[in-house]
């Protein structure tokens, strides 16, 4: 077997690359540099998705945190005490009878009604 060595002047002016030996090299190259970019562009989505995530949960613990708050106000003025004071500032009065149901049953007239013919 041959031993090819690459000089200084075949390198710098490109004979290298015209050898016989280089160019059954050269689809395996390619398939190496396309498998780099891919690997490149792969790990820099992956980097930016998880600066994405990252971002998200941030607003999702700031959101969380807004809701407990916002919900405690919400509970504190609907409570009876405090509604009652909100209508009394308006001038209604709140009702301190206990309610009653209404319940309406309608009537069929048009049931089976047995006609008697004397």
């Amino acid at each position: 077997m041959k031993k090819t060595n690459i000089k200084a002047k075949s390198f710098i002016d490109g004979s290298f690359l015209v050898r016989k030996g280089f160019l059954a090299w050269l689809p395996l190259i390619l398939i190496g540099v396309v498998l780099i970019i891919m690997y490149i562009t792969n790990r820099y989505n992956i980097e930016k998705t998880v600066r994405e995530i990252d971002k998200l949960e941030t607003e999702v613990s700031y959101l969380q945190k807004k809701h407990s708050g916002q919900k405690g106000v919400y509970q504190k003025l609907t409570q009876m005490l405090e509604l009652e004071k909100a209508l009394k500032d308006r001038g209604i009065k709140v009702s301190k009878q206990e309610q009653k149901q209404v319940i309406l049953i309608e009537k069929d007239e048009h049931k089976d009604i047995k006609r008697v013919r004397k």
